[in-house]
């Protein structure tokens, strides 16, 4: 199942040239053309998947290994301080390609690009009241 207007998908057949680093009959990882730090990576399934949302749980439990592999590889490649794994799911969490994505982003210490928190979150602590309430709102969504 591709979706012929999905420039991943449009990646998986071959219609777009890709610096592939591995596939296999479930995903594939390739080198992301704008990359935010050299090494800059992409994991996707090679079925078209929106997100998180519409992913079928053997293809994502897949891909988690193979996202352990791609991770450590690029760790070694780059000799990056660290790697950053996102996957952002909807436009609202800043998903900006319609297909299941994630990106493995090497890092070092101080580079200006990484997951961050806003400032003075750590300010007020949400009280156990709050919390119990939202985990059971979570919990009966389930």
């Amino acid at each position: 199942m591709n979706d012929e207007n999905c420039i991943f998908c449009k990646i998986v057949k071959g219609e777009i040239p890709s610096s592939v680093i591995f596939k296999d009959d479930i995903c594939m990882a390739f080198m992301d053309v704008y990359p935010i730090t050299p090494g800059h990576c992409l994991l996707i399934p090679k079925r078209h998947f929106v997100n998180l949302f519409d992913v079928d749980p053997e293809v994502l439990a897949h891909m988690a290994k193979r996202l352990i592999d791609l991770t450590r590889g690029v760790s070694e490649a780059t000799g990056a301080d660290g790697v950053l794994t996102v996957n952002a799911n909807g436009e609202g969490a800043g998903q900006e390609v319609p297909h299941l994505h994630f990106h493995a982003i090497p890092r070092n210490k101080g580079d200006p690009f990484g997951f961050k928190f806003p400032p003075g979150y750590r300010e007020s602590m949400a009280t156990r009241d709050e919390l119990d309430k939202i985990a059971k709102r979570i919990h009966e969504s389930i």
